[in-house]
């Protein structure tokens, strides 16, 4: 469990996408075996494992809660990993845009104003991007 974990295929880090492409595997292998149609097969597939959870003395609703759980901790922890990405990202905006003053300052000493005004723009567009990327993509 957890978006860190693996899957066993090499260094894969195993995303909610994957774990959402697995069920549909199995919602697709029991609507071959039963032959219920789209809109009935999440429904009819969990009736069916709890009537399997009965008759094997598994506790169904305790499955279900930490099934829930599990699915709260793996969204928090993607969301977790992408504003770390994002975080990271605005740092290196950050960085480069501390750079793109210095040599604004540099050039504004040499007499190259338009040069340093030209290399600060170009970083502006990168930390805009980044800010964005951290607040979600609204600027």
């Amino acid at each position: 469990m957890g978006a860190a974990s693996k899957n066993g295929k090499g260094n894969h880090m195993v995303t909610n996408l994957d774990r959402a492409n697995w069920a549909d595997k199995a919602i697709l292998a029991f609507r071959e075996q039963t032959g219920c149609d789209h809109d009935d097969s999440l429904g009819d597939l969990l009736c069916d494992l709890i009537h399997w959870a009965a008759v094997r003395s598994f506790d169904f609703d305790a499955a279900l809660d930490r099934a829930r759980h599990h699915y709260a901790e793996e969204c928090d922890e993607e969301k977790s990993d992408r504003m770390s990405e994002a975080v990271r990202d605005l740092i290196d905006a950050f960085e480069e845009q501390t750079e793109r003053a210095r040599a604004v300052i540099e050039c504004w000493e040499q007499g190259d104003l338009a040069g340093a005004v030209h290399g600060l723009e170009l970083s502006l567009d990168e930390s805009l991007a980044a800010i964005a990327k951290v607040k979600g993509g609204a600027v």
